[in-house]
């Protein structure tokens, strides 16, 4: 496993930008001048502490400001300031096919 480090913490290991460049290839024409953009969300406290949702979508490139696009293998992707919170020294791996959050 080959393992990865963005500039805003994030990790990830070479099966997720794999991931990422399937989602890519199978869906960069329907989503002309658009970027793949991750979502993830970690609850701190209350009744639902330690459970997390993540998601990735489209958002027009324009939208997306420079310093929160990153290269993840061969695909450009915008991470959210929230999203990099929430996964700051953490690794996005592709497990069976799942995307798995190793703390």
């Amino acid at each position: 496993m080959t393992l990865s480090k963005l500039t805003c913490g994030v990790i990830y290991t070479d099966a997720f930008s794999d991931y990422l460049a399937t989602i890519q290839d199978e869906q960069h024409e329907d989503h002309p001048q658009q970027i793949l953009t991750l979502e993830y969300i970690r609850c701190a406290s209350g009744p639902l502490k330690g459970k997390a949702w993540w998601q990735l979508h489209w958002m027009p490139v324009d939208a997306a400001p420079d310093f929160r696009r990153f290269q993840m293998g061969e695909v450009p992707v915008h991470i959210s300031k929230t999203a990099q919170h929430g996964l700051r020294e953490r690794c996005l791996d592709y497990q069976g096919g799942n995307v798995v959050v190793i703390p």
